[in-house]
């Protein structure tokens, strides 16, 4: 039940039209503008690839990123880009993202440092806060 219940969290959402919380996240939509502005504030980006069927995207949406803990997590160190796999195929395609969600961190220059998939927002925050290797 564990393993599925980001799965059964997102239906419900759907299905019963539960809107997400408003989010303090200011989501980024063009890779090359996200990397930029990495580069130039001396941050990393933290990508979602995600899709508006997907039911742990749907769950993370709702419960991870309206946290203010991660939304300040994202502050202080990242510029948060949305990828939607639906609407493009070429920056998942480059990473070689095969299911979502899918979440990675990267440098300025796009090399990943880090990688997850769905996350709680404990777990998020914890993952945004782990150093690189």
């Amino acid at each position: 039940l564990f393993m599925r219940w980001p799965m059964l969290k997102g239906y419900y959402y759907k299905v019963a039209d539960v809107p997400a919380p408003a989010s303090a996240i200011e989501w980024r939509t063009d890779f090359d503008a996200a990397l930029g502005e990495a580069h130039r504030e001396g941050k990393r980006v933290l990508v979602d690839f995600s899709a508006d069927w997907c039911p742990p995207c749907i769950a993370m949406k709702h419960d991870v990123w309206p946290d203010p803990a991660v939304a300040r997590a994202i502050a202080d160190g990242y510029v948060p880009l949305l990828i939607d796999t639906d609407k493009n195929g070429v920056v998942p395609e480059r990473y070689g993202v095969t299911g979502i969600p899918t979440i990675l961190v990267l440098d300025h220059t796009g090399t990943v440092l880090r990688e997850g998939a769905f996350l709680s927002a404990s777990g998020m925050v914890e993952f945004l806060s782990a150093r690189e290797k």
